[in-house]
């Protein structure tokens, strides 16, 4: 075992014969039981079908029965009329009736068959007319239990009707014979029977009324002493069931048997067959299956040679071609070879290969996976500094994003999105990097950047809230840059925090990327969240590190989904010394509009308009502040999109919003907002409203 290619073979061969083997078992499994069922069910339906064709006999030879006895004829007419009538109908019922027959209260008994009568016969004392007889009034007709012919000595029933006088007077009674065998073998060749599979009727007692063996007829089902016979018997005498299954042995072999009663009667129906024949056509499918998988198995094997021919070739090959560079430097640990293949000959290659790239793949690798130059810097004095992992620092992290950016993109060209976000990303770039702050990454117009790490500093809190002051600042010129070019301004929200994460370079050893990670650069995404358009918001944590640094214009407890306490956030309006930077006043004048306008609003989640249209009114308005009156009040940070129609445009229009207070009234809300977009038609609609 040597060679990759037997290493190969038995590592990927063995695996593969054994899922194959699996799955065939598996498959067969799943075959076995549907063919099972398969053939439960067909049982089920030639018993079913067997009993319901008798039923269906016995039904439509009630309704004969009702029609006869209803007929005027049958008590006016002379008695060889009568037997002339009871002939015919016994030849239009088909072969299973056997006769047709009336017995009268005088003992008289007439039918439509030649054959004489037992000396002394007495149609009174039969069980038919006995039955009758005792019949409650309200009830005319009915069937008697399966019996065996004494003539025929074949499995029949005798269905009986009542015919009275209209003054309720008995005149007599009229029985049909129906040859119960002869409705089976008139069901057998319509249906065939199972394989090696036997029919039988038994009474409700379990006694055998019909039987291909026939000594059996007439005696009980278990007299045979058989296992099977015992179990069929047993569950017939309970008569809780009209069908059922069994599996039970006979002769010292597995037969399968199954039952089912014959509707409105008490005849049973019995099918038995020996699960050796049931089981033919599964032994067929085993043979089946394995004749398909035993061709396959061979081919896979020839396939895996072939592919392990063609895998190690090029190893082969690439060993050689590491080899012929064994002269030069490593620039990292050498790998440990663990065996004497070919691939342990190619690691010892590539290790000698790796020792004479290390300047050049050092300086290539590092400068294609770092942008910022200080994370450069810092790791390239490092020999270990290209290893996965990382390590728990304390850092300032700090989120910055464009307010209403996605609106403002959908009505701008994209040549003038990309031209913003340049001249936006860059400003920005230009303004974290001299204040030491790391882009960690750019996240469309949202920016990540960590102040302590890779280089970890001791005001790094301080430096964070000074560049967000600045980079508020700088939102000045990019803004009146945006005014030259007929571009709308555009504002943005700032969310600092501190705390500890694991910072290092994460990722694969052919792309890796220098980041953070952990529970508070989620909480300053969320603080984030919650800032309007020129806002910066601190954490308590950067607080603390910042202290008397920072000037505060407010204070607030806001909760977060996933945070068990309320967050105290802290409103920067500037820094101090030595850094002397202020934000602008804010100002929250606003024109209030002569006309108040009808608006709808609705709360957007995740940027996505989301639930119904609250309606209400716009009282107030400025280019960054908003106050509108609402019937239910809004929550503090939501974002919303305000949209109302005018009489100058056939769409409405729309602006977006973050609610920064809530104020109630007697029956309203009024909710003070600040705007994060506001399209240039709309301002000049406003323009004109607050005129009027």
């Amino acid at each position: 075992m040597n060679t990759l290619r037997s290493k190969f073979l038995l590592y990927v061969l063995a695996p593969v014969i054994a899922v194959m083997l699996a799955l065939s078992v598996l498959s067969y499994m799943s075959a076995r039981k549907i063919l099972y069922e398969k053939i439960l069910k067909n049982g089920e339906n030639f018993l079913k079908s067997v009993a319901e064709g008798i039923s269906a006999s016995a039904v439509r030879i009630r309704s004969n029965l009702d029609l006869l006895a209803l007929s005027e004829e049958l008590e006016e007419t002379s008695d060889d009329v009568r037997r002339i009538l009871f002939v015919r109908l016994t030849e239009e019922l088909g072969e299973m009736v056997t006769s047709v027959f009336m017995g009268f209260p005088d003992g008289r008994f007439i039918r439509g068959k030649k054959t004489p009568l037992p000396q002394g016969y007495d149609p009174r004392t039969r069980p038919w007319y006995a039955d009758a007889v005792k019949l409650p009034p309200d009830i005319y007709s009915g069937v008697t239990a399966p019996y065996l012919d004494a003539g025929t000595r074949r499995t029949t029933l005798t269905i009986y009707r009542k015919v009275m006088r209209p003054d309720g007077s008995l005149i007599g009674v009229i029985g049909i014979d129906l040859d119960t065998t002869l409705s089976y073998e008139s069901m057998t060749k319509a249906i065939p029977l199972p394989e090696g599979g036997n029919i039988f009727f038994t009474s409700s007692d379990a006694r055998v009324l019909f039987h291909h063996d026939a000594a059996r007829i007439g005696k009980d089902l278990d007299a045979t002493g058989e296992t099977l016979d015992r179990m069929i018997s047993a569950a017939i005498r309970k008569n809780n069931t009209e069908y059922r299954l069994l599996l039970g042995k006979r002769n010292g072999e597995k037969w399968y048997a199954g039952y089912h009663r014959v509707p409105t009667t008490k005849l049973y129906v019995v099918l038995t067959a020996s699960a050796r024949a049931v089981q033919k056509p599964l032994n067929r499918l085993t043979l089946q299956m394995a004749g398909l998988a035993l061709p396959l198995t061979i081919g896979i094997l020839i396939l895996l040679i072939i592919m392990a021919r063609r895998i190690t070739s090029p190893i082969e090959a690439l060993k050689i071609s590491a080899l012929k560079v064994t002269e030069e430097e490593s620039y990292q640990e050498p790998l440990e070879v663990q065996s004497r293949d070919e691939v342990g000959q190619l690691t010892e290659a590539f290790n000698n290969m790796m020792e004479g790239l290390r300047q050049r793949d050092f300086i290539r690798d590092t400068f294609g996976r770092y942008v910022t130059k200080e994370v450069v810097e810092e790791l390239l004095g490092k020999p270990d500094g290209l290893e996965l992992g990382g390590e728990t620092k304390e850092v300032t992290i700090m989120f910055s994003d464009l307010r209403g950016f996605t609106p403002l993109s959908e009505r701008l060209a994209p040549e003038e999105v990309i031209g913003i976000l340049n001249r936006y990303l860059g400003r920005m770039a230009e303004t974290i990097a001299g204040f030491k702050g790391t882009v960690n990454e750019f996240m469309g117009d949202g920016i990540l950047t960590i102040f302590g790490a890779p280089v970890p500093r001791y005001d790094s809190p301080t430096r964070a809230v000074a560049c967000a002051v600045a980079m508020q600042l700088a939102m000045t010129d990019i803004n009146q840059e945006h005014i030259e070019l007929g571009l709308p301004a555009v504002s943005m929200g700032i969310g600092i925090n501190t705390g500890e994460v694991i910072v290092g370079n994460i990722g694969s050893k052919s792309r890796v990327k220098y980041g953070v990670v952990g529970h508070h650069i989620n909480l300053t995404a969320r603080v984030e969240s919650v800032t309007t358009g020129g806002q910066i918001l601190i954490t308590e944590s950067t607080f603390e590190k910042v202290g008397d640094t920072a000037l505060i214009r407010d204070v607030r407890r806001v909760s977060f989904k996933g945070v068990d306490d309320d967050v105290k956030l802290y409103d920067i309006a500037g820094v101090k010394e030595p850094y002397n930077l202020t934000l602008p006043d804010d100002s929250r004048v606003m024109q209030a509009l002569k006309s108040p306008i009808q608006i709808s609003i609705q709360r957007m989640i995740d940027k996505t308009v989301s639930g119904v249209p609250i309606e209400g009114t716009l009282t107030h308005i400025s280019g960054e502040w908003a106050k509108i009156i609402l019937p239910e009040p809004l929550g503090v940070a939501d974002d919303i999109r305000a949209e109302f129609y005018s009489g100058n445009y056939p769409d409405p229009v729309d602006f977006y919003a973050k609610v920064f207070k809530t104020t109630p009234e007697k029956k309203a809300h009024l909710h003070l907002l600040r705007i994060s977009f506001i399209p240039t038609e709309l301002n000049k609609i406003l323009e004109m409203k607050a005129l009027e």
